[in-house]
């Protein structure tokens, strides 16, 4: 009886446990993200313009890291300002300086997709403005914008801490062809993976005693 009571007290241990780490998981602001933007109702040679743009008032440090990228991306078409990296290794993007701008040949009809990473001294530092990392879709002309006419398809907004309150990173994607996924941290994953293994583990022994 007590050995039932203790493994019937292990299990709803384990389940709080995991409820905690997927809450967690959905809960926490994140600073990862994988972005997907879906150009099959276009068709020939486009661009991908990504920009990180600070605002105007004293903004903190921030940086954007892009990496894992795929689609038929093409080859640079300019770069201005703070950004480093190639294709379709990992760009490298700072807040520093007006523009801060990497603008890519691409063909269209295809999925894109990257992940992006944010960091920076925005994240421990007060300031009175945040700063901007936008994707814009664009026609062959690079004038014209494509999915989104007024601008960007997917964009992220990076407040910095104010009065106290801590730093937030929000994404957002503009119509039903691009989508702005969290990816957890690593530790997140970490905690929900081993309630998972402890769960099995309780199973198993369950099991085991009832053969």
């Amino acid at each position: 009886m007590f050995g039932h009571y203790l493994t019937t007290t292990a299990r709803r241990a384990i389940v709080a446990a995991l409820l905690a780490a997927s809450s967690s998981l959905a809960l926490a602001d994140p600073l990862s993200y994988h972005v997907e933007i879906d150009t099959s109702q276009y068709s020939g040679a486009g661009f991908l313009d990504f920009a990180f743009i600070a605002g105007n008032a004293p903004v903190p440090g921030a940086t954007a890291t892009l990496s894992n990228f795929s689609g038929a991306f093409g080859a640079l078409e300019s770069q201005e300002g703070n950004v480093s990296g190639s294709l379709p290794g990992m760009l490298v993007f700072g807040n520093g300086g007006g523009y801060n701008d990497w603008f890519h040949n691409v063909m269209l009809g295809g999925k894109f997709g990257f992940n992006i990473v944010f960091g920076g001294d925005f994240l421990n530092a007060e300031g009175m403005a945040g700063s901007t990392f936008g994707v814009g879709l664009l026609d062959a002309s690079g004038v014209a914008y494509l999915g989104n006419p007024a601008g960007n398809v997917v964009q992220f907004e990076l407040m910095p801490m104010v009065a106290g309150l801590p730093a937030t990173v929000s994404g957002s994607a503009y119509g039903g062809f691009a989508s702005v996924s969290a990816v957890p941290e690593a530790s997140q994953w970490l905690m929900l993976s081993g309630g998972l293994a402890l769960m099995g583990l309780a199973l198993r022994r369950r099991n085991g005693r009832t053969a």
